[in-house]
């Protein structure tokens, strides 16, 4: 169950990262944020109560459904945001928030579950909530575009891909290092957007302030 739902993630992250480039509309992208949300509601109300009925393993169990719930909660926000047309500065902050979360998940993944592939799958997770706060917190509007890409590409990368060969049992096949090289490359991507975005900007408020000088000559 979990790695379907892993899997159908990568659907939600494709949708809100065509989003923030302008490919499909906010209220476009609603749907499915509240389909993939309450779906991993439910996968987690099933892992929890299932690990009551075994009296086992509860403690991993729950950290292991803290992630989906992260997610899940996530999507059920954009989802109210879309469809409201409302601010997007609370999302912001809680993404500021589930950037932390993320940040012991990752520390979870490594040192209890020696996990190192999910361990940066998580970190990756670090840098997307963490863009996602600087636009829509802190109102840094030309991180949106490369915003937008990091999510795309994870969508790929970090839950369609890892979730479907979950399913099909190889995903315990593929050597960590090629997993921290992927993620490491599309992090790196991620950069070379932020710095080429950064520079546009700077030019564009170049040109802006230079153009108002010249107005009040």
């Amino acid at each position: 169950m979990s790695s379907l739902s892993l899997m159908f993630v990568g659907s939600v992250l494709l949708l809100n990262g065509l989003g923030l480039l302008g490919v499909v509309g906010p209220k476009a992208t609603a749907p499915v944020n509240v389909f993939i949300g309450s779906a991993l509601v439910i996968t987690v109300l099933s892992a929890v109560l299932s690990s009551l009925d075994s009296g086992t393993g509860q403690l991993d169990i729950v950290l292991g459904a803290t992630g989906f719930l992260l997610f899940a909660f996530t999507y059920l926000y954009v989802a109210f945001n879309n469809f409201g047309s409302l601010p997007g500065d609370g999302l912001g902050w809680y993404c500021g928030w589930a950037a932390l979360v993320s940040t012991f998940l990752a520390a979870v993944n490594f040192v209890r579950f020696s996990d190192v592939k999910f361990g940066f799958i998580w970190l990756s997770w670090v840098v997307l909530f963490s863009a996602f706060f600087f636009v829509l917190a802190l109102g840094q509007e030309w991180l949106q575009r490369p915003t937008g890409w990091l999510a795309v590409l994870q969508a790929f990368t970090t839950t369609t891909i890892p979730g479907a060969m979950q399913l099909t049992g190889t995903w315990e096949e593929v050597n960590a290092a090629v997993v921290v090289a992927v993620q490491v490359v599309v992090v790196a991507l991620f950069l070379v957007l932020v710095a080429r975005a950064r520079v546009t900007h700077l030019d564009r408020e170049l040109i802006s302030n230079t153009g108002d000088l010249e107005l009040h000559r």
